[in-house]
């Protein structure tokens, strides 16, 4: 048996954690844990990798090859992380020192237990990104490469259980297909937290599914896919997750207004390298418009372009009716014209302020009841305005990111994978809003790898 848990709780001064949960991972298999955002799957995750803030109290076994991993002192857990427990992080972004090369970022599962990394180029090769990659930062990554390549670090010395926290949320479904399938190729055993259930339902043996940090189901799916899940599935919880997935609903043609964005011939690119070329295009108010395309394609460059944050290499951008960058100096248009909703959405919060005080951010003489109503709109019901993002799942925190932009009343949202890190039940809700937003007149620009998700929010995809 290669991991056994035994009323594992886990608690926190301001809530959430996961309750009494038993769990075996047996050598050789894969085992998926699902739910809703903040229902625990991180927590349980970083619980058995004895990572958790000092804050959480934790009680119960987690037990690899006879040693109860919640007793061991610091020194002998770092022995055992990497070589017997590998890891992939759910924010790609903040794993990844920005200082520093990717290359230099792999090599660390290497250099820790002092050995030199070995063959880092061809296993970033079998996932689909080139070896000369690794010579460059992470801002020049997309988030879907750099998940590749936490993959290669966590499987650096073959482990014997390896923990992935949402390691395809910013990978297109091609490529995500590949990562997962090849991620379970090269495991001994693994235990994957994801909001994709159909894809979790394709590669695991066993679906687990966590409810309000309680383990509410246990389901034999076999790779059998969602089919075998939703004929099985006995919760309501379980069930509510199936029937969120998502589907194509017929819409009426948007009533449009003037045009809120516009490029002319742009071409886009990072020091001389072009990514996007020539491209003439234009978004009206009113107007849902999706950018699609598989990671490295270009669909993060273009919305920063699109949002006036990022300077064409030629051509011209337009907001509000003005070039944007007809002089050395960018010209902004008014403020709130553009909100972002960027894909790394915990770097884009003050670790140090309250949720509450991060929404009402871009509204004047805004307060609690505001950040409470727009927190409610965005499926926040419940979550303490004076929580802070350390203390927020992933996706909630992607989430008070997309409440901060409602806040700003703005034209136009442009929002990067605004849905990649919620569980379906959520990612529907987040979609709805979304897309509620565009009947007051604002426009939206949402970049996703999830075609059936982006089919339900927007009203044309430009495909890169």
């Amino acid at each position: 048996m290669s991991l056994t848990i035994r009323d594992l709780t886990v608690s926190y001064g301001s809530g959430g954690g996961v309750r009494g949960v038993s769990l075996a991972l047996e050598a050789g298999e894969t085992v998926a844990l699902v739910g809703e955002s903040g229902s625990g799957k991180s927590t349980l995750l970083r619980a058995v990798l004895g990572t958790l803030p000092r804050s959480a109290s934790v009680s119960g076994v987690v037990e690899l090859s006879g040693r109860n991993l919640v007793t061991l002192p610091e020194k002998e857990l770092r022995e055992i992380r990497g070589r017997s427990i590998g890891y992939v992080a759910q924010d790609p972004f903040g794993s990844a020192d920005p200082l520093w090369t990717v290359g230099h970022h792999v090599g660390e599962a290497w250099r820790v237990h002092g050995q030199k990394p070995a063959g880092v180029a061809r296993r970033l090769q079998t996932l689909g990104v080139a070896g000369t990659w690794l010579r460059k930062r992470p801002n020049a990554w997309s988030g879907g490469m750099l998940q590749r390549a936490d993959i290669v670090a966590a499987t650096a010395h073959s482990p014997s259980v390896v923990l992935a926290d949402e390691p395809t949320s910013a990978l297109d479904a091609d490529a995500a297909e590949a990562a997962l399938a090849t991620l379970v190729a090269q495991t001994r055993s693994l235990l994957v937290a994801s909001h994709d259930l159909a894809l979790v339902c394709r590669h695991a043996d066993r679906i687990l599914v966590l409810h309000n940090g309680e383990l509410v189901e246990e389901i034999v799916v076999a790779r059998g896919g969602v089919a075998a899940l939703s004929t099985k599935a006995r919760h309501p919880h379980t069930r509510a997750l199936v029937a969120a997935l998502p589907r194509q609903a017929a819409r009426q043609a948007p009533d449009l207004g003037g045009v809120v964005a516009r490029l002319d011939d742009v071409t886009l690119g990072y020091r001389g390298n072009p990514v996007i070329t020539g491209l003439d295009w234009e978004v009206r108010a009113g107007e849902a418009v999706g950018i699609r395309g598989p990671s490295g394609s270009g669909k993060t460059t273009l919305l920063r372009a699109v949002a006036g944050l990022l300077r064409p290499e030629r051509g011209e951008v337009w907001l509000d009716g003005k070039p944007v960058w007809a002089g050395r100096k960018p010209r902004a248009p008014r403020p709130g014209y553009v909100m972002p909703v960027f894909q790394d959405a915990g770097a884009s919060l003050d670790p140090r302020w309250p949720v509450w005080r991060t929404i009402v951010e871009p509204l004047p003489g805004g307060g609690r009841d505001d950040a409470r109503e727009l927190m409610d709109r965005v499926g926040l019901t419940g979550v303490d305005l004076d929580r802070r993002p350390g203390a927020l799942s992933g996706g909630q925190r992607q989430r008070v990111a997309i409440a901060r932009a409602l806040a700003g009343s703005p034209a136009l949202i442009v929002a990067d994978e605004p849905t990649a890190a919620l569980d379906p039940t959520v990612a529907a809700s987040v979609a709805e809003t979304l897309r509620a937003v565009t009947r007051s007149g604002c426009a939206l620009v949402v970049v996703s790898h999830d075609e059936a998700r982006l089919n339900q929010i927007v009203d044309r995809v430009h495909r890169l």
